[in-house]
């Protein structure tokens, strides 16, 4: 069973690079990677957790609550702008991290996040904002190895917006190359510019988020079941700097219903044994910080 997936979703969430003309009410947006641009971010999460565990469509133990907290702390790192092919190579460094979940007052670490630390995935984007492809960490537990960085980035609409005015991502990505299972993602997002304000005494373009996603796993393996449904909607405000270009401040709620159901294939009928199937549903608050 995976732990808390949906830990890479918000991952997936946390840097845009912006560079903006202003005419009056009206911006422009564009990635602009400038090479050597390290970027440092804080993400703190809170939450609360119903988790539901059932043996072979029995319930095996009554619905528990918990709350969710966890602190991370990563870098951008822009290493190359390939003008030939229009595309920006980005580091992303992951420092001390860490997600605890609280059942009556008592904290329960969640071992597999200290393991980020120190290490390091590889992105390609395009000037767009499409990436083309990533490399995960090496030697990542298997809680966290369905890590999908394809939708990192927003892709902006190639016109000036006024304020009020809103564009929308719909997408759906298919990643197969876990050797154990398929993942897909869809993403079904709307961006709305609600104006120039300061944040943290900096100039910023305002964008509220909405929307929802989908990611369903499915085993490739016969002799493993493992089906994992995550649903989410999310609701947030999104701050990019003006004049850097980079998130400055963001704040995303996500609720969230996981699904996921394990089993084992046994025997020459095919029938599932000892099939388990967990249920979280999660209320997720996660706000990031350029420091």
């Amino acid at each position: 069973m995976k732990k808390f997936p949906t830990i890479f979703l918000i991952f997936t969430c946390v840097f845009c690079c912006v560079n903006t003309l202003r005419a009056e009410d009206k911006v422009k947006l564009k990635y602009d990677f400038q090479v050597g641009a390290k970027l440092k971010y804080n993400m703190k999460i809170d939450g609360d957790v119903n988790i539901l565990v059932k043996q072979n469509g029995i319930n095996a133990a009554p619905k528990n609550t918990a709350k969710m907290e966890g602190n991370f702390s990563y870098t951008h790192e822009i290493t190359e702008n390939r003008v030939a092919d229009q595309t920006a190579k980005i580091n992303v460094i992951y420092g001390q991290s860490e997600m605890n979940t609280i059942v009556n007052g008592q904290k329960i670490p969640n071992s597999d996040i200290p393991l980020l630390n120190g290490k390091i995935a590889v992105i390609d984007v395009g000037y767009n904002g499409q990436v083309k492809e990533y490399k995960l960490p090496d030697n990542l537990p298997a809680s966290l190895q369905n890590a999908d960085f394809k939708n990192m980035f927003t892709i902006f609409p190639n016109r000036t917006l006024s304020v009020g005015e809103s564009w929308m991502e719909n997408s759906e990505i298919v990643n197969d190359d876990n050797e154990n299972y398929t993942v897909t993602n869809t993403v079904y997002l709307t961006r709305t510019l609600l104006g120039i304000e300061q944040k943290k005494s900096i100039e910023c373009a305002k964008v509220k988020l909405v929307g929802n996603t989908i990611t369903i796993t499915k085993s490739k393996k016969p002799e493993l079941k493992l089906d994992g449904k995550v649903e989410a909607r999310i609701d947030g405000i999104v701050y990019y700097d003006l004049n850097r270009g980079y998130i400055v401040y963001s704040s995303i709620k996500n609720t969230i219903n996981n699904v996921v159901t394990t089993g084992q294939i046994s025997g020459d009928a095919q029938q599932d044994s000892k099939e388990i199937t967990t249920i979280l549903d999660t209320d997720l608050n996660t706000v990031v910080e350029l420091l």
